[in-house]
C-alpha cells in the first residue's frame, strides 16, 4: 500500500470562484464581475509584493556589491604569480 500526498492542484478557493462565475452566468447571483473574481486574486496578491519585495533586495544588493568592488584597492600579484611568471620567462629565455 502507498501512501501518496500529492494534492490535484485545484483548491477551495479555486473551486469557490468557479462556483461563483457559474452562478453569475446562470443569473443566480447578481454581483459584479469584480467581487465574483476576487477568489481568483489570491495568488496575484501574494504573488505581486513578493516580487517587488525581491527585485528590490536584489538590486540593492547589486547596488553594494559594486560599491564594495570598487572601493578595494587594486589587486597585487601573489608571490605565486610572480614565480609562475619567472619561471615562464626563464623556460623561455631558455627555448630561443
Amino acid at each position: 500500500m502507498s501512501n501518496n500526498n500529492s494534492s490535484s492542484g485545484t483548491s477551495i478557493i479555486g473551486l469557490l470562484g468557479v462556483a461563483f462565475v457559474v452562478l453569475k452566468l446562470t443569473k443566480v447571483i447578481n454581483w459584479s464581475w469584480w467581487y465574483v473574481t476576487i477568489p481568483f486574486w489570491g495568488s496575484a496578491l501574494i504573488a505581486i509584493p513578493l516580487i517587488i519585495v525581491l527585485v528590490y533586495y536584489r538590486r540593492k544588493n547589486e547596488k553594494e556589491i559594486k560599491r564594495l568592488y570598487q572601493s578595494r584597492p587594486p589587486r597585487t600579484k601573489s608571490k605565486f604569480q610572480e614565480r609562475l611568471e619567472e619561471m615562464q620567462k626563464q623556460k623561455n629565455d631558455s627555448q630561443k
